[in-house]
């Protein structure tokens, strides 16, 4: 086996097509990551030309000059083949020390045991026990905290029919989705000059819900890199407000009429009180501020097609108009796009952590079914001694 620096060519060959392939292990991220400063490389193991093994490195500079590597999403490698797992992590270890690195961390697309919808183990399922040990074997250390990305994550198959796919659905996205239908919610792509809208959309839901959201350079940076090869949708959900309020109008002229015919005062009232809501949201919407088009925006979402996965990136929605149903026939609109172009499976990407019924955006996600895929987690492995001395600074400072 020989450790080696790859072309950019050689590695996208190989991460395109390897079983533990994501769009964060891809020249595009790494494009990304340079621009906001990091070094970065591609790595990896060939034996008799063939590359068994590799990964998209980057590193940092910290305090005293020295350097963390990362290898986000990374290492593409079998995990449990302990003779590969060794001599890519001694190449590694080697490579760090001598780029001028004390540390380098990966936190793997690589799952612990099949979950289901809660959360619980599948009997009989996979189970990827001996990876981990491996890499406890040879001295990487779990860390307590996450690094950059989260280690839990909501999917949904798209191995069926749409009319499967929507069956499989929870009784409130159902309910959303048909009134978004019925209210006419736009759902469609934004442009570059957009992106900004997506941005500050993205940016209010993040405060509201304490999650962190990225600036617009990032958004920026991620359509320059990922929108020429078609693997990167930033969706708008909008109210057309003059349509919204025929439509409106319509339905209390309809109910009005009915109201003449009716007998009973039970009925009467009944008219009476859909009557008015109808008169409230018809109300309601004629106070929004709109667009010089006469649209609303109520949702937004940032999507990534890379191989067989649809991501749900991130998103956001004004929280007063959630009433509407926007995110949710967004989502819809997209699981049948993955259908409709080969799709595999809809991630829906991060959660907290293990499901709790508290969680609101666990509840979302939950809602469409699926289950709960649980990476292994952050892994780091000292390379100087520097290490325990960075490590020693953390503890005496807190």
């Amino acid at each position: 086996m020989e450790f080696m620096i790859l072309t950019e060519e050689e590695f996208r060959n190989f991460s395109d097509t390897h079983p533990l392939k994501n769009f964060i292990q891809t020249p595009e991220m790494a494009h990304i990551r340079k621009q906001l400063g990091y070094e970065c490389w591609y790595i990896g193991v060939k034996e008799k030309e063939e590359i068994k093994a590799a990964t998209m490195i980057g590193a940092k500079t910290t305090r005293f000059g020295k350097k963390e590597f990362y290898a986000p999403r990374g290492l593409l490698i079998n995990y449990e083949d302990s003779k590969l797992l060794q001599f890519f992590t001694d190449s590694i270890k080697k490579f760090v020390k001598e780029n001028g690195g004390y540390v380098f961390r990966i936190d793997p697309y690589y799952l612990t045991k099949e979950r289901d919808i809660d959360g619980k183990e599948v009997s009989n399922g996979f189970n990827h026990s001996l990876g981990i040990e491996n890499l406890k074997k040879l001295g990487y250390r779990k860390c307590k905290n996450v690094y950059q990305i989260f280690t839990y994550m909501f999917s949904k198959d798209l191995n069926t029919s749409k009319e499967e796919i929507y069956k499989s659905f929870h009784s409130l996205p159902k309910r959303m989705i048909k009134k978004a239908e019925e209210s006419k919610i736009i759902i469609r792509e934004a442009t570059f000059e957009e992106l900004e809208k997506v941005q500050k959309l993205i940016d209010e839901t993040g405060e509201r819900k304490n999650f962190h959201s990225r600036n617009l350079d990032y958004y920026q940076l991620l359509y320059q890199n990922f929108y020429p090869r078609n693997e990167v949708k930033f969706m708008l959900g909008e109210i057309d407000v003059n349509l919204y309020k025929s439509i409106k109008k319509d339905k209390i002229q309809v109910l009005e009429k009915e109201l003449e015919n009716m007998k009973t005062d039970k009925k009467k009232e009944e008219c009476n009180n859909k009557i008015e809501k109808e008169k409230k949201d018809l109300e309601e919407v004629s106070k929004l501020d709109v667009d010089s088009n006469g649209k609303f925006l109520l949702s937004a979402g940032v999507f990534l097609l890379y191989g067989e996965e649809l991501v749900y990136l991130f998103g956001g929605n004004k929280k007063q108009f959630m009433h509407y149903g926007s995110s949710y026939k967004m989502q819809w609109e997209m699981m049948q796009y993955g259908l409709e172009h080969g799709f595999k499976k809809y991630n829906f990407y991060g959660i907290p952590g293990m499901p709790s019924k508290e969680d609101g955006v666990y509840n979302f996600k939950r809602g469409f079914d699926g289950y709960i895929e649980e990476l292994i987690g952050d892994y780091e492995y000292p390379v100087s001694f520097y290490y325990y001395i960075h490590k020693l600074i953390h503890i005496i400072k807190r």
